[in-house]
């Protein structure tokens, strides 16, 4: 196990595909003044792997502001709609 705060976010990720996971949570195990940054890195690390990404969201409040953020896997590729050719153009006489 990778036990970087990068490694540590990731596995955080991992072990929630799919689920909204508040920014402080985030905080807490990439640590407070990196966080974000860590984020960033973790997402670039996957889509470049082709494993998936991270997307986020945020939400105004009165108190501030409220980021969350969830890991969204790559559909096997087994999983993946076949693009069909198009018809060729018909041949001109």
């Amino acid at each position: 196990m990778n036990t970087t705060r990068h490694g540590l976010v990731e596995a955080l990720f991992r072990s929630r595909p799919g689920e909204w996971i508040d920014g402080r949570e985030l905080a807490h195990v990439g640590g407070y003044a990196a966080w974000s940054v860590r984020v960033r890195e973790v997402r670039r690390r996957l889509v470049a792997a082709g494993e998936g990404t991270i997307e986020n969201q945020t939400r105004r409040h009165d108190w501030g502001t409220e980021s969350r953020y969830r890991f969204v896997p790559a559909a096997p590729l087994e999983a993946r709609p076949i693009l069909e050719a198009a018809d060729p153009a018909p041949a001109r006489a």
